[in-house]
């Protein structure tokens, strides 16, 4: 298969799923919710909150990384970009970076919260033109 019936391929996959609908993406959202559980296990565990929003937070980034691994080829490399392009890392921020602007509470909260509107990230639209530009 060429890169370009592979684009083709992906594009018509996403959107017939959807970015934000797409079985992948509603499975990756559950997981980073139930982060919440986690944290209620480490409070009774009596660990700090510096701490809890250390572990929450790898443990986000990790989930992402299984699930930014399972997209399309074509689809991951955007997305490895385009995060990269935002926070300076294909990951997402770093801890160190949040706790620089946030609490270790904001880090926890958002550790269990997924992104509400992921259209602001990755569009067809950033897909197409990401790929045209890739092929320049």
């Amino acid at each position: 298969m060429t890169m370009d019936e592979e684009f083709l391929k992906e594009l018509k996959l996403l959107k017939e799923n959807g970015l934000k609908d797409s079985p992948l993406r509603l499975e990756y959202e559950e997981k980073v919710r139930k982060l919440k559980d986690l944290e209620t296990e480490l409070r009774s565990k009596g660990l700090s909150e510096k701490e809890i929003a250390y572990t929450l937070h790898n443990k986000r980034r990790e989930i992402g990384k299984v699930y930014k691994e399972a997209a399309p080829p074509l689809f991951q490399e955007y997305i490895y970009i385009a995060t990269a392009n935002k926070y300076g890392n294909p990951l997402g921020p770093t801890f160190e970076q949040l706790a620089e602007h946030k609490t270790y509470a904001q880090i926890i909260e958002s550790s269990s919260r997924p992104i509400e509107n992921l259209d602001n990230r990755l569009t067809l639209d950033g897909f197409i033109e990401w790929y045209k530009n890739r092929k320049e």
